[in-house]
């Protein structure tokens, strides 16, 4: 709730008194329009309020975020029951051409047919099913072997000046997007020895790329930024872990690109979609996220890993829910992440990786394409009758 913009009356009707002549309103009546309770004279002009009174539908961008909403706004409608609050769902996609590099438009077209035409049909992704296991995996490398080729050169041209050296065979991690402390983006680290523990495997060394900026005004997002570049420093990360400056959409594409493992841990129920975990499908990367936002729509148990096993927990306290997705986290990197990419073939191919890159290509490039979105505006929102929610 504390997302949704809200001004007191006093400053809305000072900055809306022209607006509010022009159309000979009163005060209480324009303020109506933003208000739960219209005859509450102390009560904020809230513009989501205002949006749900004028607009003739309203959606939600994920199947979790319009359950979320129509609780959080359920007292708007009190004659109706939960189910009944008019507010449905549209899941965020991501327009493919744009975020597929071109490696990966070649490596689409070599084996399947154009992306930009047929990205958001199941039947195109099917064709995946014929692509060796050599070839996706061939696939896979080259990607990471030019993220870090990226990485090693970006670092030089940081303020800061890095010499990064990283593996360009070893298990990477990418955290990109902003720093919202609902995000949590040191959650990795919340126990510290047992991440220290988690980065000094033998044989299974894992490497994690961060990237990212905070509002001005976040000091939380700002701490945080600061506390994953201070722990790049520690010599238990020395290599292993990076943090790149001045995050713009050509980091966001070469971090989706190149890294096996999309890592996102936000504090359920806080994101409302999320997206940069959409764009990794298509470029063989995998999710491993919290059952939130669009990740329980993707989530089928062989195209990624979820951290936690309760879609539907709810938590009091933000501490005890930290800690237990800390220790999710830690569980499914350590028993099934990690020994999933390091378990070879005599080929020297992760096959049940490779079959859950091949999984994820097959059920979520189409489903989360910007595509599918917009033909589920046009068909459910712009163009529906104003009756129930509307669902997918």
């Amino acid at each position: 709730m504390a997302g949704h913009d809200r001004f007191s009356p006093e400053l809305f009707l000072d900055q809306m008194a022209g607006f509010r002549e022009q159309i000979g309103l009163s005060e209480h009546d324009l303020l109506a329009y933003g208000r739960v309770n219209p005859w509450d004279p102390g009560e904020s002009f809230t513009m989501t309020v205002l949006g749900l009174k004028l607009a003739r539908q309203t959606n939600g961008v994920s199947r979790l975020n319009g359950e979320v909403a129509r609780g959080q706004w359920h007292q708007l409608y009190p004659d109706r029951s939960l189910d009944e609050v008019p507010i449905g769902y549209v899941t965020n996609g991501i327009h493919l051409p744009t975020w597929a590099v071109p490696k990966a438009r070649a490596f689409v077209h070599r084996h399947l047919g154009d992306l930009s035409k047929m990205g958001d049909d199941p039947a195109f992704w099917q064709g995946m099913e014929k692509v060796s296991d050599e070839a996706l995996w061939q696939y896979r490398n080259e990607l990471r072997h030019d993220l870090i080729e990226f990485v090693e050169s970006y670092g030089g041209r940081q303020s800061l000046r890095q010499t990064i050296k990283l593996d360009p065979d070893a298990l990477t991690i990418g955290f990109a997007r902003r720093f919202a402390t609902y995000k949590r983006a040191p959650l990795l680290f919340y126990d510290l020895e047992r991440a220290i523990r988690l980065f000094s495997q033998t044989g299974r060394p894992i490497q994690v790329i961060y990237a990212g900026k905070a509002h001005p005004a976040d000091e939380g997002g700002k701490r945080f930024i600061q506390q994953i570049h201070e722990l790049s420093r520690n010599a238990a990360f020395e290599g292993k872990l990076v943090f790149l400056e001045n995050y713009n959409m050509e980091i966001g594409r070469r971090l989706v690109s190149g890294c096996d493992v999309w890592l996102n841990n936000p504090r359920r129920p806080m994101e409302a979609s999320g997206t940069s975990g959409q764009k990794i499908a298509v470029h063989g990367g995998l999710n491993v996220s919290i059952l939130d936002g669009w990740w329980p729509e993707g989530y089928n148990g062989e195209n990624g890993w979820a951290i936690g096993y309760d879609a539907s927990a709810t938590y009091k306290d933000p501490h005890e829910q930290d800690a237990e997705d800390a220790a999710f986290l830690y569980d499914v990197l350590e028993n099934q992440v990690i020994p999933t990419f390091y378990e070879r073939d005599e080929r020297g191919i992760p096959t049940g990786w490779v079959s859950r890159m091949r999984n994820a290509m097959m059920t979520l490039t189409h489903e989360f394409s910007a595509a599918r979105m917009v033909r589920q505006y046009v068909e459910q929102i712009y163009g529906a009758e104003m009756t129930t929610p509307a669902t997918r």
